[in-house]
């Protein structure tokens, strides 16, 4: 959620902006009890009294943050950041091991949690007996026995938080992202994304993914709007439905899930056939200026709650036919590109300058450029270095440009393409290059295929598939299946084996498919 309206030097301008701007307004509604949202007021002053209670030049620099998404972490974010503190927020849901790893590797001194049981918590003090360990609501109880302070001065060049890249393909690092980082993203993504304070939100991604923070949440405080914390995934469909968004900020993974779901309902209810006729017609309405979605489609419109009027959509590769059924739907969505690196939108659609197919032009906040096929970037959004691992750093950084391992093109009107990661670009023995994000985007819209992971076997082409069993009960189903999308493809990209798995692929915390730690054999 964005507006136009403001320059910040750092977030903690942000803050003094929605205290003097939206004082009263409640921001961050959730379920947590003890704290179910914090007013613009309330959060400056959880800052300033954080800011008493650690005081400039005391210890416990690195602060990490570990809970499920509530007023109260946002509000520990925001104090700790404007205390002059490193804050590292961890994704909830992280099994100790992987956490004692992060902590260890950020050098944290301070973990603040959330809704972590006692044997996860006694399994990280037993691994990293320095740590101090503090629930949230109690650092937030003794903040407000203190006075407010003022603020210390903050280098806009020195570290605000850091982030750990989600580790698709191989060992998470350890971003460190600027004061200067994250206010050049706020203001060069309110400048495209121009909200108000009538809108409202609902935030499913997690809070500690930076397209979550500088999106929803930053944006709900730029424009005073109200920002409804989503539980998991089991109470989107119904927070849809009581918060009624105007604004959704998703990873494709929740359209994938919806079409679905949309498309399974109206084919038990008889009315598939129905359906797809309507949104042939409203395609061909819309391309003449006239658009009946909310007549045609009502009921499809209400599971989103009614109000929604646009879906900014990051965090990985979007099927563009997905955009064309929900555009059809009269549901626009708007397709990004960002990196953790680059703090982390580097490019967006937006509704006065939207190309589907492309992933936007890039944000002002950074330059973009393609060298040898690759997205670099350069610009104010753009990381410091990743902690503790300064030679990985200095590998991406060519002549001041970030090397961001993504492969793309840009257009002769400046957007941007992402056509895949370099990593995973298969090279087939007679030298064709294929891009297995395409494929995968092709199966996804095999009926039956609920996940899809593709890579190079002995010099061909497989796909492994977890399957709904239902629709397709056994191997000679799906490869079945997998032929006939085959007939549609140029022979150097046609799938030349399958693999079916009995589980679901271990997944990032924003639904990206690890593909170091998922393949067969």
């Amino acid at each position: 959620m964005m507006q136009a309206v403001s320059s910040y030097r750092t977030l903690r301008d942000l803050v003094l902006h929605a205290a003097e701007k939206f004082p009263e307004q409640r921001f961050f509604l959730c379920s947590d009890e003890a704290m179910p949202f914090v007013t613009g007021s309330g959060l400056l002053s959880h800052c300033r009294k954080a800011a008493a209670l650690l005081p400039a030049g005391a210890g416990k620099k690195h602060v990490a943050l570990l809970g499920p998404g509530s007023a109260a972490w946002i509000s520990a974010y925001f104090a700790l950041l404007c205390s002059g503190r490193v804050v590292v927020p961890l994704h909830f849901g992280m099994k100790p091991g992987e956490l004692a790893s992060c902590l260890r590797q950020a050098d944290c001194e301070l973990l603040l949690y959330d809704r972590v049981g006692q044997p996860e918590l006694g399994q990280l003090q037993q691994a990293l007996p320095a740590l101090e360990v503090r629930s949230l609501h109690s650092f937030l109880d003794a903040a407000a026995l203190e006075p407010e302070a003022a603020f210390p001065a903050l280098d806009e060049d020195a570290t605000a938080a850091m982030y750990f890249t989600s580790g698709t393909t191989g060992l998470s690092r350890c971003v460190m992202l600027t004061h200067r980082n994250l206010a050049s993203q706020a203001n060069a993504i309110g400048s495209v994304l121009p909200l108000s304070q009538e809108d409202r939100g609902l935030s499913i991604l997690p809070l500690s993914h930076t397209f979550e923070m500088m999106t929803d949440v930053v944006g709900a405080l730029s424009c005073g709007g109200t920002l409804y914390i989503n539980e998991s995934l089991r109470t989107v469909k119904p927070n849809l439905i009581r918060c009624r968004p105007t604004i959704l900020v998703v990873v494709p993974l929740i359209l994938q899930t919806m079409q679905k779901e949309i498309l399974n309902a109206a084919r038990k209810q008889g009315r598939l056939e129905k359906l797809q006729r309507g949104m042939r017609l409203n395609g061909m309405l819309q391309r003449a200026g006239i658009d009946l979605s909310r007549l045609l489609f009502r009921q499809v419109h209400e599971t989103f709650g009614g109000r929604l009027r646009s879906v900014i959509c990051g965090g990985a590769a979007l099927d563009p036919a997905l955009i064309r059924f929900y555009r059809q739907l009269g549901i626009p969505i708007y397709q990004g590109y960002g990196i953790t690196e680059c703090s982390p939108v580097v490019s967006t659609n937006s509704p006065a300058h939207d190309r589907p197919g492309s992933v936007g032009r890039p944000l002002s906040c950074c330059e973009v450029r393609i060298l040898d096929g690759e997205i670099c970037v350069r610009g104010d959004s753009v990381f410091a270095g990743y902690y503790g691992d300064g030679a990985a750093a200095a590998a991406c950084f060519r002549d001041g440009w970030f090397h961001t391992g993504d492969l793309g093109v840009l257009d002769k009107d400046g957007y941007l393409h992402f056509t895949g990661r370099l990593k995973n670009l298969i090279i087939l023995p007679n030298g064709e290059n294929v891009s297995p994000e395409e494929l995968e985007e092709r199966l996804y819209r095999v009926d039956g295929v609920r996940d899809a992971l593709v890579y190079e076997r002995d010099g061909k082409i497989l796909a492994e598939l977890f399957v709904d069993p239902e629709k397709l009960p056994d191997r000679d189903a799906a490869w079945r299946a997998t032929r006939e999308l085959n007939r549609s493809l140029a022979g150097f990209k046609q799938i030349g084996d399958i693999v079916l798995r009995d589980a679901e692929f271990e997944k990032t915390a924003t639904g990206k498919i690890k593909r170091c730690q998922n393949r067969e054999g």
